[in-house]
Order: structure tokens, then C-alpha cells, then sequence
């Protein structure tokens, strides 16, 4: 009985506040960064939202016609566009360094003639696997060369690095290392669109693609912002452990009785 109520009063024992400046500033430096990084998070996660409802708006636009398209400046990123005409004879460019579900391979960007506005396009038809190895070519299949619509929707890409202009080449096939057709140019040997067109999926001569508009989640800034509020709680139960503390007894357990 005696055991009982000693714990008892040991339960309801006075704090004792036992400060320490340097865990105190520590806390509130950690505790006010986490909380920011929490929030900014969040922020992060509406603006994903927002430009994935932009881009579903745009997406979903009835497409352009190639003159309408030409007639336009800036904000064309994202807009469909239908156009007709065929392929060109020459050897489709292959896009370097792609995984698509877990295989190493290529996007195939292939020139094709608008014959509205007599326009050459840069055509990204999707992903064709690597070779048994790396001086293998590819198997692409074949584009017809007779007259075709293709629907297909403007990719602007945000920063042209032209030290990738330059490519290597495999059994003739040449593989470069950016679908940017303003960097493209020179390799091209003919004057194209400025900007690249991704063809849609269910277009012919379409092949495999993973296009996200973000290379980031809505849902994985949400996650990175619960984690960010977790620390900024678990820095302050840790200070709060360190500095109130139960007063000392004035016996130790074992001689009372």
C-alpha cells in the first residue's frame, strides 16, 4: 500500500524548470525552419494543382490548325495542334538517356511536313528500347510515308543547352542527347518549327511515352510537409523532455517503507 502511494506522489510531483539557452535557440531556429518548410510545401502542392488544371484545360482545347499555330507567340506550351501531311524520308533523330517502366531505351523525334504551311516539324513519336547493347540499334518502327493527320501537342522546353547539339552515331542511326529542335537545328540540315511536337497516343505511328506535366506529385509535397511538421513537433517534445523535469526525491525508493 505504502508502494502505491509513493508512485502516486511521485506522479504529481512539482516541475522543475531546468532551462538551457543553447537547446532553447537550437529549438526555436529548428522548430520556426521545419514549420516553413512545412508550409512551403503546401504552397508547393497548390501551384502543382494549378498548373496540372492548366495544362488539363489546354490539353483538352480543340487542337489548332498549323497556321493558327504559326500566328500565335508565346504561351503555346501545351496546346494541341492537328496536322497533315507525311514524313520525310530522313533518318529519325534518337533521343538519348530515356527510362520508360524500368528499360533503358530512346524517343524517336522524326521530321514531318506540314503541307498547310509547307512547315517542317520535329515529331517526337515515344520510346523504342535499347539493343541487346548500346552498339545494337534500336528497332523502330517504320513511319509510312504517305499522307497523314496527326494530332499532336506542343512541347516548350524552358532552358536550350546547346553543347548538346552534337550526337554520336550507331550503325547510322544518330542519338543526341536534347529533343529541342532550336538546338537540334544544325543537325537537322533543314529549317524546322522552333519547338518540339509530342504526339498523342492514340495518333498513328504513336509509340510509348511518360510525359507527367510535373516530375513531382501534388500528393508527395503533401507528404514532405506532414514529415516537415512532424520534426517541427518532435523538436519541441524533446525540449520539452530536457527541460522540465520532475523534483529530485529527498530519499531514494528503496528506504522508504
Amino acid at each position: 500500500m505504502n508502494l502505491i502511494i509513493l508512485a502516486h506522489q511521485r506522479m504529481h510531483r512539482p516541475l522543475r524548470l531546468n532551462l538551457n539557452w543553447k537547446l532553447a535557440t537550437f529549438t526555436v531556429t529548428s522548430f520556426t525552419l521545419f514549420v516553413y518548410l512545412g508550409i512551403w510545401q503546401l504552397d508547393r502542392e497548390d501551384e502543382k494543382l494549378a498548373l496540372m488544371q492548366a495544362a488539363e484545360a489546354r490539353v483538352n482545347q480543340i487542337p489548332l490548325s498549323t497556321g493558327a499555330l504559326l500566328a500565335l507567340g508565346e504561351k503555346i506550351d501545351g496546346l494541341p495542334v492537328l496536322i497533315n501531311g507525311h514524313y520525310t524520308q530522313r533518318q529519325p533523330l534518337l533521343k538519348d538517356n530515356v527510362v520508360l517502366a524500368g528499360r533503358v531505351g530512346f524517343e524517336v523525334l522524326a521530321l514531318f511536313i506540314d503541307e498547310a504551311t509547307n512547315m517542317t516539324f520535329l515529331v517526337n513519336r515515344g520510346f523504342v528500347p535499347m539493343g541487346k547493347t548500346r552498339d545494337v540499334p534500336p528497332l523502330i518502327p517504320p513511319t509510312p510515308l504517305d499522307r497523314l493527320t496527326l494530332t499532336a501537342h506542343i512541347y516548350v522546353s524552358t532552358v536550350v543547352e546547346r553543347q548538346y547539339a552534337a550526337g554520336e552515331l550507331i550503325d547510322g542511326q544518330q542519338i543526341v542527347q536534347s529533343a529541342d529542335p532550336r538546338v537540334l537545328q544544325a543537325s537537322l540540315g533543314s529549317p524546322v518549327y522552333p519547338y518540339l511536337l509530342r504526339l498523342d497516343e492514340a495518333t498513328p505511328t504513336a509509340l510509348p511515352r511518360y510525359w507527367p506535366v510535373t516530375s513531382m506529385s501534388p500528393e508527395k509535397h503533401r507528404g514532405y510537409a506532414v514529415q516537415w511538421f512532424l520534426m517541427a513537433i518532435a523538436v519541441v517534445i524533446a525540449f520539452s523532455y530536457f527541460t522540465f523535469k520532475s523534483e529530485p526525491d529527498d530519499q531514494p525508493l528503496a528506504n522508504e517503507h
